[in-house]
């Protein structure tokens, strides 16, 4: 009975933590808006850029690669371009105690802190003409300690995005 219980108690357990570390993927967009007309593009300067270069070529070149699929062609900003693209990336710390105890009578217990890096990425696409963002995607998960796990993990937050772009009405 008792090794029952602990079995069901690891199950859930695994269950959580499979759940808090799915990516979070929103999209927002223009109501109203024909995104049929939009074909070219180009970047924009970010507000507040990502200042690692290595990680500023990689979320650039992943967005190049989900427009190009998505039929947009690359053109450079004076060529009047249909959208601008511009992205945003940040991490935010977060710290929790986690504890347990472990007999009948708590007669052993532990407490510790826990930090996790949550990276966040958002990408606009914005009509120049209109000067307003037409389309936002929006990202977030919990990094890991290796930098390919975490690119492999960015790549997935733009892929997921630009599935849905264009927005379905």
């Amino acid at each position: 009975m008792k090794s029952r219980f602990v079995s069901l108690l690891m199950m859930l357990i695994c269950m959580v933590s499979v759940v808090a570390l799915a990516q979070k993927v929103n999209v927002d967009w223009q109501r109203g808006d024909d995104f049929s007309k939009y074909k070219t593009y180009a970047w924009g300067k970010s507000p507040h850029p990502i200042q690692d270069q290595l990680w500023n070529q990689r979320i650039m070149g992943f967005i190049d690669d989900q427009m190009a699929q998505k039929g947009f062609t690359k053109v450079d900003p004076g060529a009047t371009p249909d959208v601008l693209v511009v992205y945003n990336a940040g991490v935010k710390q977060n710290v929790s105690l986690e504890g347990y105890s472990m007999g009948w009578y708590n007669t052993m217990s532990s407490v510790q802190q826990v930090v996790e890096n949550e990276g966040t990425l958002v990408v606009d696409l914005a009509d120049p003409q209109k000067k307003m963002v037409v389309w936002r995607g929006m990202a977030s998960q919990t990094l890991s300690d290796k930098s390919t796990k975490n690119i492999e993990k960015v790549q997935k937050m733009v892929k997921k995005m630009f599935e849905k772009y264009p927005p379905k009405s």
